[in-house]
C-alpha cells in the first residue's frame, strides 16, 4: 500500500524520540517522490529477474527478444505451439 512505509516510519520515529515533528513533516513532503522511486525500482527488479529465470530455464526466444527490443513489431507467439516445436510438451 502506497504510504503505509511512512506510517511505520512514523511511528518507529516516534518511539525512539530522536526526530522531531517537523522532521516528519519534511519527511512526508518527499515520500510521494520516494514512493515512486521504489515503485520503479520494483517493476525493474521484477523484470530482470523475469529473463535470468527464463534464461536458466532455456524459456526465452533471445533472437525474438532482441528483434522485440530493437523496435521491430512481431506478431505474438502462442506458447502452446511453441513449446510443441520444441518437442517440450508442455506449455511456457
Amino acid at each position: 500500500m502506497t504510504g503505509s512505509g511512512f506510517v511505520v516510519l512514523a511511528g518507529t520515529l516516534a518511539t525512539l524520540g530522536s526526530v522531531p515533528v517537523a522532521g516528519l513533516a519534511l519527511i512526508l513532503g518527499i515520500d510521494r517522490f520516494m514512493s515512486e522511486g521504489r515503485a520503479i525500482t520494483n517493476i525493474i527488479g521484477n523484470g530482470v529477474a523475469t529473463l535470468v529465470v527464463a534464461r536458466s530455464e532455456n524459456a526465452v526466444d533471445m533472437n525474438r527478444l532482441t528483434r522485440v527490443l530493437d523496435g521491430e513489431q512481431l506478431p505474438p507467439v502462442n506458447a502452446d505451439v511453441k513449446a510443441e516445436e520444441h518437442g517440450e510438451g508442455r506449455t511456457l
